[in-house]
C-alpha cells in the first residue's frame, strides 16, 4: 500500500495545512497507546579475560567507555529554519512579448520587451539594444509596469 501524505503542497515550500492543523488531523488523542515492548537493557558491565598467571584471570569493566571530554556549559543549537524561497508567480499581465516600463536602475523610464521568466523568478528583458540601448537584463517584476502593448516575438531572432 502506497503512503499518501496528509498535507499536500500548494507550491514549492508552502503546505496546504499548517503544522497545528496536521496535528489535529492525526487525532492522536483518540488512539490507544500501543503496549510497551519489553526490551532488555544492555549490560552495564562486561567480563574480560586477562592473561597472565598472577592477574586474577578476569576483570569486570564498563560496557561503554565514558566520554573523555565534557562541555563546561550547554551549547545552544541553532533553531531549524523551515523557510524556503520559492519562485515568484508571474503577473498575469506579463506574457512574452509584453512591453514593460522599467521603474528603477540605470534604465528607469525605458520601455523594454519581456522575453521569459528565468528559473530564479527574475524577468529576462531586452530593449532591444539596437533600438533603445537597453541590453539583455534580468529584472525583478516588482520594478516593472506592464503595458497593454505586445510585440510579436520571432523565434528565429
Amino acid at each position: 500500500m502506497v503512503h499518501k501524505p496528509r498535507n499536500s503542497l500548494l507550491t514549492a515550500g508552502v503546505n496546504k495545512y499548517s503544522r497545528s492543523q496536521v496535528v489535529a488531523k492525526r487525532v492522536l488523542y483518540k488512539r490507544k497507546p500501543a503496549g510497551a515492548v519489553a526490551v532488555c537493557p544492555p549490560a552495564a558491565n562486561k567480563t574480560v579475560e586477562v592473561k597472565g598467571a598472577k592477574n586474577g584471570g578476569s576483570r569486570v569493566i564498563a560496557a561503554a567507555k565514558a566520554p573523555r571530554f565534557y562541555a563546561a556549559e550547554d551549547v545552544a543549537l541553532p533553531k531549524k529554519n523551515r523557510k524556503h524561497a520559492g519562485v515568484a508567480k508571474l503577473r498575469s499581465t506579463i506574457v512574452p512579448g509584453t512591453v514593460l516600463i522599467l521603474l528603477a536602475g540605470r534604465y528607469r523610464g525605458k520601455r523594454v520587451v519581456f522575453l521569459k521568466q528565468l528559473e530564479s523568478g527574475l524577468l529576462l528583458v531586452s530593449g532591444p539594444f539596437k533600438v533603445n540601448g537597453v541590453p539583455l537584463k534580468r529584472v525583478n517584476q516588482a520594478y516593472v509596469i506592464a503595458t497593454s502593448t505586445k510585440v510579436e516575438l520571432d523565434a528565429s531572432k
